[in-house]
């Protein structure tokens, strides 16, 4: 069979793979978590299907996910008194594991699609390691918006 395109998520074969994680679920936890104005729930949505799309995933799969992760966020804003890398950083893990979790198991046990749980582990440890380096360039990013938005 021929592959066009590569999944971030572990569940294609690793030939094109960036080896960053799954990019897509770190930016929708970190600006949904931090700021979420700047992603709608509908946006996110459609963003899941064109993923389903351009993968080959059943249609609605990532876009389930990524909407898990918002409700996650939305749940970690609410009883956070003061934010902190750290508690971002472990509730990432959280996010990633519960998220994850579900996708493999949909994938495997109601749509019987064959997944590598080891790539997929290892994309989820490279997806929870490579968030400082993202923590640092979003939050740069945001500041950018900021500063744009004051001038």
């Amino acid at each position: 069979s021929s592959r066009f395109f590569q999944a971030e998520d572990g569940i294609r074969d690793s030939w094109a793979s960036r080896g960053l994680g799954d990019v897509y679920k770190r930016q929708i936890f970190y600006w949904t978590l931090k700021n979420p104005r700047y992603l709608s729930y509908g946006s996110i949505f459609i963003a899941g299907l064109v993923n389903d799309v351009v993968t080959g995933l059943p249609i609605g799969i990532s876009s389930l996910c990524y909407l898990l992760i918002c409700a996650v966020t939305a749940y970690l804003r609410n009883i956070t008194l003061t934010p902190n890398f750290m508690n971002d950083w472990l509730s990432l893990l959280f996010t990633i594991l519960l998220v994850n979790s579900i996708q493999v198991m949909s994938l495997d046990l109601i749509f019987s699609i064959d997944v590598n749980y080891m790539r997929y582990s290892i994309n989820s440890g490279f997806t929870f390691v490579f968030y400082p380096l993202f923590l640092f360039l979003f939050n740069n990013l945001e500041k950018k918006i900021k500063t744009q938005k004051n001038d």
